[in-house]
């Protein structure tokens, strides 16, 4: 390890060397150390300190890296650069350069903000970019993803595919089982479950059970677990003189019958999950054919790649009754957001597009909540739409009261009808922002504002626990696909899973309603919301 992390720390300074430039501490002559960089590898420890170029603050930083130390000068100057960057070295092709005009011209700090700029098509317009390097980055962020500890939902159903359709292919019945079924946001292990043994080796991270004949069933809820949810069922069974492992049954509900129980939804399969017997009222959890329709979607006229057009046509495809057009607003530039004026202009070819094939258009836009907690439209512009999502996109440094200030501000302005991805997490990548979530959702239920749960795999934002506080509040959850191309309407099953998780009903899903339900709610809560301003004026 000595030599190699050596060299690892060398190139790591020239790297933060050329981000910095003028701001960097020391004077970096980036070939000269990137070229020390390489020589290191190959030269013996005693004379490392020989190398042409090799100053004593190098030596310092080398002499540190080879006793497995980390090294003062370079952890120095990495506090002077967001940690997320250095991850970006592992993408092929993106240099000092390039990653600088990433994070100062799109604010990308990590891998997952670079996963999300590209399927947001952020980086086609970006100057040394263009469309097939970012498809290349996206192909290696789908690869370096794999190789990571855990994997996102869209990532891991994405290994299962090849499996799954193999088996059937091969007359097999096949079933995902493991996290994945439970709707858990991120998955630690695929688990297939098939009455066949496969005929090829499964890929990497990839587990095939297969069940004996007549144990489908307990086969396929075994895999799914918890390992908690089995132990109950286990205790269930040993309190009614029977074996959970010896009973009879090729599919799970007859399973749950034998011990007197109403099926448990694979979603609610965690510790401390409800059995409910055979008599007893159960609630019935949102399913995908519940939701009419889907707001928060974004066009060719912000940074979607598909227009108004093909997108209601694929929400027809896929059963959606409406559709809601939110494109970006006019602070988020790196977006190509939309002022006042394009706002009114994109009404015609929502117009346009409204009623084909049989889909309601819903005209909105995702404001952005700017840095007091007011939003980049005025009052004029909001009010023109049928629906306003607002949504934080910079975080502007704040922490704790004053970004929970900001968002409880936003929540009560009386023209925002949905907060969107309320903490701004990506999942793997960047954290929730700092802020006080409860206090938002009391605001939104003063205010009547909805929230949402973000269902692009990237986000799932609301995460479960807070989706369990809107719910009791009484606060509206809208399942939102944030597609920004046709085919991630399909987002929407993500958020299904989650809210299943979070044990919520179509009564606490806006786009549960028809689109005249749903208007008639947006008309309400504003002249409630405005009649209290008043009120508290």
């Amino acid at each position: 390890m000595g030599r190699r992390a050596a060299s690892e720390a060398l190139s790591e300074l020239v790297f933060a060397a050329e981000l910095l430039g003028a701001a960097c501490p020391i004077d970096v002559d980036a070939k000269v150390v990137s070229g020390l960089a390489w020589n290191v590898r190959g030269t013996e420890v005693a004379a490392l300190s020989r190398l042409a170029g090799m100053t004593p603050e190098l030596v310092a930083l080398v002499d540190d890296a080879l006793h497995d130390r980390e090294p003062g000068l370079l952890a120095d100057i990495k506090k002077l650069l967001p940690g997320g960057l250095f991850e970006l070295r592992r993408v092929k092709g993106l240099g000092p350069r390039k990653v600088q005009r990433l994070w100062k011209d799109l604010g990308i700090e990590s891998l997952g903000e670079l996963e999300y700029a590209c399927r947001e098509n952020r980086l086609t317009t970006l100057d040394g970019f263009g469309d097939k390097t970012q498809a290349a980055i996206l192909d290696q962020l789908h690869a370096l993803a794999r190789d990571a500890g855990l994997l996102r939902r869209d990532h891991a159903a994405a290994l299962a595919v090849d499996v799954v359709e193999g088996l059937r292919a091969a007359g097999a019945r096949v079933e995902l089982a493991g996290s994945l079924r439970r709707g858990c946001e991120l998955i630690d292990e695929v688990v297939v479950v098939t009455s066949k043994e496969p005929t090829t080796a499964p890929p990497a991270r990839v587990r095939v059970v297969v069940a004996e004949p007549g144990r489908f069933g307990l086969t396929l809820l075994l895999a799914t677990g918890s390992v908690s949810h089995v132990e109950a069922l286990r205790d269930r069974a040993d309190a009614r003189g029977l074996d959970l492992n010896t009973l009879d049954g090729d599919d799970e509900d007859s399973l749950y019958a034998q011990l007197g129980l109403w099926p448990v939804p694979p979603e609610q399969r965690e510790a401390g999950a409800v059995l409910v017997e055979v008599g007893h009222a159960r609630p019935e959890l949102i399913t995908r054919q519940a939701l009419r329709g889907a707001l928060h979607n974004h066009t060719t006229a912000s940074d979607g790649v598909d227009d108004v057009l093909t997108l209601v046509k694929a929400a027809g495809a896929r059963g959606l009754q409406w559709l809601g057009i939110s494109d970006h607003s006019e602070a988020a530039a790196y977006a190509h957001g939309l002022d006042a004026k394009r706002l009114r202009a994109q009404r015609e070819e929502l117009r346009a597009a409204d009623g084909v094939d049989g889909v309601r258009v819903l005209a909105g836009v995702e404001a952005d909540i700017m840095k007091e907690g007011h939003l980049d439209l005025d009052d004029e512009a909001l009010s023109s739409l049928q629906v306003v999502v607002a949504s934080m996109h910079q975080r502007y440094g704040l922490r704790g009261a004053p970004m929970t200030e900001r968002l409880v501000r936003a929540a009560k302005h009386p023209l925002v009808d949905v907060i969107g991805h309320p903490t701004g997490r990506l999942l793997l990548s960047r954290p929730p922002a700092d802020f006080d979530v409860s206090a938002l959702l009391q605001a939104c239920k003063q205010s009547g504002c909805a929230v949402e749960l973000n269902a692009n795999p990237a986000r799932l934002d609301l995460a479960e626990q807070w989706l369990r506080e809107a719910k009791d509040l009484g606060v509206l959850i809208s399942i939102a696909a944030d597609a920004h191309a046709a085919d991630e309407l399909d987002n929407l099953d993500h958020g299904v899973a989650l809210a299943r998780r979070a044990g919520l009903c179509v009564d606490d899903i806006l786009n549960t309603r028809s689109a005249d339900d749903v208007l008639a709610w947006v008309v309400n809560r504003r002249a409630q919301a405005l009649a209290q301003k008043a009120l508290v004026a």
